[in-house]
């Protein structure tokens, strides 16, 4: 049930038509510091799909000394007519918005401004090299000056409300914060003093704005950070918080332990519930709840349960922008959900320069893709064959199906999925099963034949009367170049072939499969030694993934190898080689487990057209085209079923 998910609820003067909230973040669309015509599309997406509140744009950063091209430079008078192009989009659906303010303060670089960043004091962050210069009096007058001429503009752009970031990254929590605020003045030594900032950036920004324009706060509720601020810390902060802020958006640890805040799939849907249920029974004001929150159902339950009163969700909605949409008219099955694997929310703003989903190639390029539901059937429907029941085959038999095609699969296997099924063997990434579980419910509401355990022979697809023919075939393991009876490739001891009690990992992968399959192994009590040519393990891996994945390796005693390869194994020993110093060791161990790279299984396409096949009636998509990541499987799927609709 989720009744109470969508009932009204007042955020100040204004009521949100529903208790859901589309977080704010990056999304790398701004240009010359200015919202864009792809911030609009991309809210007015979320908007569409029926989310109560935005809370955005790309963060408006309010003054010049925190200089970022990812943000809109909120204190420019030129951001009011773009954000009343925002708002107004919005605004159509029924949904408000509210920008978010913030300064990265010292947890940022001033490499775009070629200027230094600005703190409380001179205390570098973690997460990255410049020292920050200690503000002086007069640098705190022009953050409040900017805060709020940032609001006004906000006001005046047509939008709803506001929310202040002292969240994890942000100069006002770096001024909260024990660890980052050094200070002696007013503004520093004691709670009172640390949390001033905050209260008169509120009242700057009241006298712009008034006492009827919605002001909250998101704050991180602890800094889980070496001499940072505890839950503790964090509760007397709230009780010395402006009494004129309207609600409170929860948030926790700062941007140098990224892997917290925006947890990767390791960690449990629902782990910051002890915070932001803590705050509520403080507070009188709205709580919003936030952390790898992807089913509304059990969202229902948390605001039944009086643990918030709104549920904040950013990478759900930047998975599937029609989740509330789907939910509220009974079509939960075809709720994409988010698997929390960062790579292309978080990852693909530094890889594509935006945000976007693994999942759903509309996503970040909405004013490329229109939403399916405002494509046109296909004027001269096909008979389509779909060689391979994986990510690339099941995004295409979805999508070419809602088109109006008549679509079969055939899949060799017993089962659908390809080699997510081998990933998932992996305790930590089992959900990543997920992307291929969506599809697959998906799948189940549309009219497509699917045959498995069906080895598809080119001579057999060649005698049948196919207008289209697929082939998503995928890719395979490389095999070792190193020969032996105990090396073995990774995807083989993933799917039960036996090792030793003791095993040398080689990752030859640098993405998730060296590392997966070594916590598979001392999940099973082996010994394992980790061996990488590069600096640390799963190199290629989007940043927030690594730490829970050397977390394990360390509490499990894994001997981690770096800048070494492996050239022989034999007698029970791997010989390694520093690919630096050219150093020479020797590794005991029973088995040699390589993580290697894939190659693709290109020879179907080929024979199929060499039995006399139309060649531009066959099409290859996703691996077995080149073996890539997920994204790109699924991204080939749905645009070739895009394309043979046109």
């Amino acid at each position: 049930m989720t009744d109470m998910l969508f009932t009204p609820r007042r955020i100040g003067s204004v009521t949100i038509p529903n208790r859901t909230v589309f977080l704010a973040h990056e999304t790398g669309f701004a240009e010359d510091g200015l919202p864009t015509e792809r911030d609009a599309a991309y809210y007015e997406a979320r908007a569409r799909g029926g989310v109560g509140l935005i809370i955005g744009p790309s963060s408006m950063l309010v003054h010049p000394s925190a200089s970022n091209p990812m943000y809109a430079a909120g204190y420019d008078p030129d951001v009011v007519p773009r954000l009343e192009e925002i708002g107004a989009a919005c605004h159509e659906h029924g949904t408000k918005v509210f920008a978010q303010l913030q300064h990265t303060g010292g947890e940022d670089s001033g490499e775009h401004a070629m200027r230094e960043t600005w703190a409380p004091s001179a205390v570098p962050s973690e997460f990255g090299y410049e020292m920050p210069k200690r503000m002086e009096r007069e640098d705190i007058e022009e953050i409040k000056l900017g805060f709020a001429k940032t609001a006004e503009h906000v006001k005046e752009g047509g939008l709803d409300g506001i929310e202040l970031k002292a969240g994890h990254d942000g100069i006002l929590r770096q001024f909260l914060s024990p660890k980052y605020n050094t200070r002696s003045d007013k503004y520093g030594g004691s709670i009172d003093n640390r949390v001033r900032l905050v209260n008169e950036v509120v009242e700057a920004i009241r006298d712009r704005v008034g006492e009827d324009f919605p002001v909250g706060i998101r704050l991180t509720l602890d800094e889980m950070e070496e001499g940072g601020y505890d839950y503790d810390y964090a509760v007397e902060v709230l009780r010395r918080l402006h009494p004129s802020l309207d609600f409170l958006d929860s948030d926790i640890a700062t941007i140098s332990k990224l892997h917290i805040t925006d947890a990767p799939m390791h960690a449990p849907l629902g782990y910051t519930s002890e915070y932001y249920g803590a705050a509520r029974e403080l507070l009188d004001i709205p709580v919003i709840a936030a952390g790898r929150i992807n089913d509304l159902t059990k969202a229902n339950d948390v605001l039944e349960e009086g643990r918030a009163d709104f549920i904040g969700m950013c990478r759900q909605l930047i998975c599937d922008a029609d989740t509330v949409r789907k939910v509220r008219r009974g079509e939960d099955e075809e709720v994409t959900h988010c698997i929390a694997c960062n790579q292309n929310c978080l990852g693909g703003i530094h890889t594509n320069g935006h945000v976007g989903c693994i999942q759903t190639p509309r996503s970040g390029r909405e004013t490329k893709i229109p939403h399916v539901e405002d494509v046109d059937d296909a004027p001269d429907p096909r008979r389509v064959l779909v060689v391979g029941g994986g990510p690339a085959g099941l995004s295409f038999a979805v999508t070419a199906a809602d088109l109006g095609h008549d679509v079969t699969i055939r899949e060799r296997e017993s089962e659908l999925g390809g080699q997510s099924n081998i990933a998932t063997q992996v305790d930590s990434r089992r959900e990543f099963g997920d992307a291929v579980r969506n599809l697959l419910n998906q799948l189940g509401n549309r009219d497509v034949t699917v045959e498995t355990d069906t080895e598809v022979r080119a001579e057999d697809v060649a005698g049948e009367s196919w207008d289209e023919i697929v082939i998503a075939t995928g890719a395979t393991e490389k095999q070792p170049d190193l020969a032996g009876p105990d090396v073995h490739r990774s995807w083989d001891v993933l799917q039960g072939e036996s090792v030793g009690d003791s095993a040398v990992v080689f990752d030859n992968n640098k993405h998730a499969a060296g590392v997966g399959v070594a916590e598979y192994l001392v999940d099973a009590d082996r010994d394992v030694t980790f061996v990488t040519t590069s600096y640390h393990p799963g190199d290629q891996l989007e940043g927030t993934n690594v730490p829970p994945f050397l977390e394990t390796l360390y509490e499990n005693d894994v001997d981690i190898v770096t800048h070494t390869t492996v050239i022989g194994f034999e007698d029970n020993a791997a010989q390694l080689l520093n690919v630096y110093s050219e150093e020479m060791t020797t590794v005991e161990a029973d088995s040699l487990v390589v993580a290697a790279r894939r190659e693709a299984r290109t020879g179907l396409a080929e024979s199929i057209r060499e039995q006399g096949v139309d060649g531009d009636a066959v099409h290859r998509i996703g691996d077995c085209v080149a073996p890539r990541l997920i994204d790109k499987a699924i991204y080939d799927g749905e645009m070739l079923a895009r394309e043979l609709s046109v």
